[in-house]
């Protein structure tokens, strides 16, 4: 028959059910408790430092992103400086550009005008000279030819003629 039969004493076999209780309850608590005690500090430790430096990190990265909007609000800043800058030179190179070709429009007017007023001069002289030299060439048919009235008439129209066709007559 077994030692301890539930059947037969049934007292003994329950303080020996407490005994065996404690003597499992101190072993938890002389050996596994302290170890598991440890072993769950270490990780408490590891995880309170992965949350501080997780807060660090955080930390950090907030104040990454709050120097590049800074260097972003710069940039821009910046950026519309240059281009109010290009804008002003552009504006002040149409204009110079502008005064430059009102500049050379009027140099051209005058040396057009100064062309023309030129040409009129060679051409009014150029007449001048030719209508000396018809009179003369006419006076000269005048004088050598008979002098009645229907002669010289027709020597006149002769010198207008030639003149007019571009050779002398």
């Amino acid at each position: 028959m077994p030692l301890f039969a539930a059947t037969g004493n049934f007292g003994l076999s329950y303080l020996l059910e407490w005994v065996a209780l404690i003597f499992v309850a101190l072993f938890i608590k002389r050996y596994v408790a302290p170890f598991l005690g440890a072993q769950m500090s270490a990780k408490r430790e590891q995880i309170r430092g992965q949350l501080a430096e997780r807060e660090e990190a955080a930390a950090a990265a907030a104040a990454l992103i709050a120097a590049r909007r800074a260097e972003l609000e710069a940039a821009r800043a910046e950026a519309e400086g240059i281009v109010r800058l290009a804008r002003d030179s552009a504006a002040s190179l149409v204009e110079e550009g502008r005064a430059r070709a009102a500049e050379e429009r009027e140099r051209l007017v005058r040396r057009a005008t100064a062309e023309i007023e030129a040409a009129h001069s060679r051409v009014r002289a150029e007449v001048i000279a030719e209508l000396g030299s018809i009179v003369v060439d006419a006076a000269e048919r005048v004088v050598t030819a008979e002098l009645d009235d229907a002669n010289q008439r027709r020597l006149i129209a002769e010198a207008i003629s030639a003149t007019e066709a571009g050779a002398p007559a």
